[in-house]
């Protein structure tokens, strides 16, 4: 049994042994798969640009490689997972990362790897971590319930942003002592303990498969579509999600850049830097909960925005020796406000969309959101070509600071606690 109290738009709750059982297997394989991403997200860059010499845009090209699948292939994967078991989704997806992942320190010690295999390779996973996030979205209001989403995903938030303090210091150290290729393996390895945990949770109540007729595939995809237009919330956070990671993505992949070939900063240097943000969101998961409660999840999202964005123009004025600590600065604060703003609108989005919608939902939020980062990756090497990778950053940071106006240009900067569409309301009409 679940006991709840609704206070300033945040539900606390005691859930049934069962579901804490599985939550904190699926906390642990969370904690393997972000540590091998946040690695890999460091090591796949620097083993493009120093080991392979690869140029900016070259490098950007890798790094878009990791999200393009979201762009085409996010809508339809909405609506399979919709239509299927989530579990087994996300075992298979962990499993197919760490077996692509395996290919690079085999290609390395034949000393036949190449940029296009980098790119290669950041596809397939690419396409198996649509798979995994939009199944792992999915199936946590099935494992812990509606009332235990707030402290589910704050914990979720603890995981990722502990991976995040650890990971770029880890993975500076590898690619420094062994090479790049190794730390690559470290993910992979990661990927398979993932891989594991998830198939060891054992779900008191399995997810029930739709047996209805279906409908075709692209009436399905409009349905998701359709219920985020319509919604006086969502399609305002999906606007200002989207606009901060394009602008994000091609400041935050030109700075690694600009610290790595321009500056000649170290790899284990580079990591610590970057371990910054992991500590600025870590500190923010202590508050989270409470600043959620006290503010109401609707100020918590404007005022979270609106506060940390602009920081990210600090990373503008990255230089040698002290100006390093402006891109701890600017990473601690943006990581810290990202944690309040995902943890609010992340636990609205799980609770107030229809169970049998959240997959096509949560899809095409990530189509547009995450389909937003391998273009802004790639127009961050276009202008570092052109005009250099300061001017790129630059540019990154201003794009980011300025998506708070979605919010600040909307009714949702007047809400205390954000909006709950009645049953009858034309979004439910329309979309279902």
């Amino acid at each position: 049994m679940q006991l709840s109290k609704f206070r300033g738009g945040v539900t606390r709750t005691t859930g049934t042994p069962g579901r804490f059982a599985g939550l904190r297997r699926l906390l642990w394989a969370q904690s393997l798969s972000q540590g091998g991403f946040v690695v890999l997200n460091l090591a796949m860059p620097l083993l493009a640009a120093t080991s392979l010499h690869a140029t900016p845009f070259q490098v950007s090209l890798v790094a878009a490689s990791q999200t393009v699948a979201f762009l085409l292939i996010g809508l339809p994967v909405g609506v399979w997972v919709d239509r299927m078991r989530k579990r087994p989704i996300m075992i298979v997806a962990d499993l197919a990362r760490a077996v692509a992942l395996g290919a690079v320190p085999v290609l390395w010690a034949l000393d036949a790897l190449t940029v296009a295999h980098l790119c290669a390779v950041a596809f397939v996973i690419g396409v198996a971590t649509v798979f995994f996030d939009v199944a792992d979205q999915s199936y946590l209001p099935h494992l812990v319930g509606s009332e235990g989403l707030v402290t589910a995903n704050a914990r979720l938030v603890v995981v990722d942003q502990t991976a995040a303090v650890a990971g770029p210091g880890i993975a500076g150290l590898i690619v420094q002592a062994v090479t790049a290729p190794a730390a690559v393996l470290v993910s992979a390895v990661a990927y398979v303990g993932s891989a594991l945990c998830v198939a060891r949770i054992k779900d008191p109540h399995p997810e029930p498969v739709d047996r209805t007729p279906r409908d075709r595939l692209g009436r399905s995809i409009l349905q998701g579509i359709r219920y985020l237009w319509d919604h006086p919330v969502l399609r305002w956070l999906l606007a200002c999600s989207t606009t901060m990671t394009f602008f994000w993505s091609m400041g935050y992949g030109m700075l690694l850049v600009l610290l790595a070939q321009d500056l000649g900063v170290p790899a284990v240097t580079l990591g610590l830097l970057f371990t910054a943000g992991g500590v600025g969101g870590l500190c923010a998961t202590a508050v989270v909960r409470r600043v959620v409660d006290r503010l109401g999840d609707g100020r918590a999202v404007v005022l979270s925005v609106t506060l940390a964005a602009p920081c990210t123009l600090l990373a503008g004025f990255a230089g040698s020796g002290a100006r390093l600590a402006f891109v701890v600065c600017a990473q601690f604060a943006f990581a810290a406000g990202l944690v309040v703003y995902n943890v609010a609108q992340v636990s609205y989005r799980q609770r107030t969309v229809p169970a049998h919608l959240l997959g096509r939902v949560n899809a095409t939020i990530r189509f547009f959101a995450w389909g937003a980062r391998p273009l802004g990756v790639v127009l961050g090497g276009v202008l570092a070509e052109f005009y250099g990778t300061r001017s790129a950053v630059w540019a990154g940071a201003a794009g980011t600071a300025l998506a708070s106006l979605w919010l600040l240009c909307t009714p949702l900067r007047g809400m205390r606690v954000l909006a709950q569409p009645s049953s009858e309301s034309s979004v439910t009409k329309e979309a279902l």
